[in-house]
């Protein structure tokens, strides 16, 4: 229920994002950077404390993507990026990653150092 979500994400918390394979980089065996830049910001899910697994299974509910990854919350602020809990109609769990309070897409090696943070937890 989505008032039994505290809009607070907590810094320990994981980020899931759903890798289509066009944004798969086969010869490091990595999501691309391009994983993490959109103009509209970078939706994920956050964990809210579910197991892995249900975290999984959620984004892969939603469509059927090539690979799923993970990254802390922390990481992303460490990388003064800004996370923000903008859930929608179908998914209560969805938040996004901008680049600060005044601009949505990531610039600059953001994007990367996201990816080189992130973990592959489905593949």
């Amino acid at each position: 229920m989505l008032s039994d979500i505290n809009p607070i994400i907590d810094d320990n918390e994981y980020l899931y994002r759903g890798i289509i394979e066009l944004n798969w980089d086969y010869e490091n065996n990595r999501p691309s950077s391009a994983t993490f830049k959109d103009s509209k910001g970078v939706s994920v899910d956050r964990d809210n404390h579910r197991p892995e697994r249900e975290c999984i299974d959620f984004i892969k509910s939603k469509k059927d993507f090539f690979a799923v990854c993970k990254v802390q919350t922390r990481k992303v602020i460490e990388l003064q990026a800004l996370v923000k809990y903008q859930p929608i109609q179908d998914n209560i769990y969805h938040s996004e990653i901008h680049d600060s309070q005044d601009r949505i897409q990531l610039r600059g090696s953001k994007p990367k150092k996201i990816r080189d943070e992130s973990q592959i937890c489905n593949r």
